[in-house]
């Protein structure tokens, strides 16, 4: 990153665009901005402002594993409450109440322990958490972009938005791109 003290402004040593005060990753090609003030909270960075090599992004299989673990999660509520609804309304009905109460619950889940800790339990149990470009937990309108608009795209086009973290600069799939958000390494002290 470039300091022109002539302009009194921070650019990006990527592309070249001129930053915004505070800013983590430039909007203009998501490169990480050194010094920035917004880290994400309780992370551990080195002097300077910059992450160390390799704890920036997190990457697709690690990302799986919280996957999985929410996945195990949200499944043993999600028959619970599906199995009392079957025996309350039986036949196909309890059923098809059932399946929406999952993805309720699913979306519930992921929108509420993003929103509030910038982590679901299975990214607690991996260490990785989800931030903004400011190194911040995000919002609640980027939380519902990633986690339903973001992540049905993501899922609807044979899994290649979730796959996309595999081969992204940045690790990131399409719904942290439609979410504007990026996984990291949580570090505990």
């Amino acid at each position: 990153m470039a300091y022109h003290p002539e302009d009194n402004g921070t650019f990006c040593a990527t592309c070249g665009r001129e930053q915004e005060p505070g800013a983590r990753f430039c909007p203009n090609c998501g490169a990480a901005v050194a010094g920035g003030p917004g880290y994400a909270p309780g992370m551990n960075y080195p002097a300077g402002g910059e992450f160390a090599a390799g704890e920036e992004y997190m990457g697709f299989w690690i990302r799986v594993a919280a996957a999985l673990i929410d996945i195990i999660l949200i499944s043993l509520v999600a028959a619970v409450v599906g199995l009392v609804l079957r025996l309350l309304l039986g036949g196909g009905g309890g059923q098809t109440a059932s399946n929406l109460i999952g993805v309720v619950v699913s979306w519930t889940y992921h929108v509420a322990f993003i929103t509030t800790k910038g982590q679901t339990l299975g990214k607690m149990i991996v260490g990785i958490q989800v931030v903004n470009r400011e190194g911040n937990i995000p919002g609640l309108g980027a939380v519902l972009l990633r986690e339903i608009v973001g992540k049905f795209l993501s899922g609807i086009a044979l899994l290649l938005g979730y796959l996309w973290v595999g081969w992204d600069r940045e690790k990131r799939g399409w719904h942290d791109h439609i979410g504007g958000t990026w996984v990291t390494r949580k570090r505990w002290e």
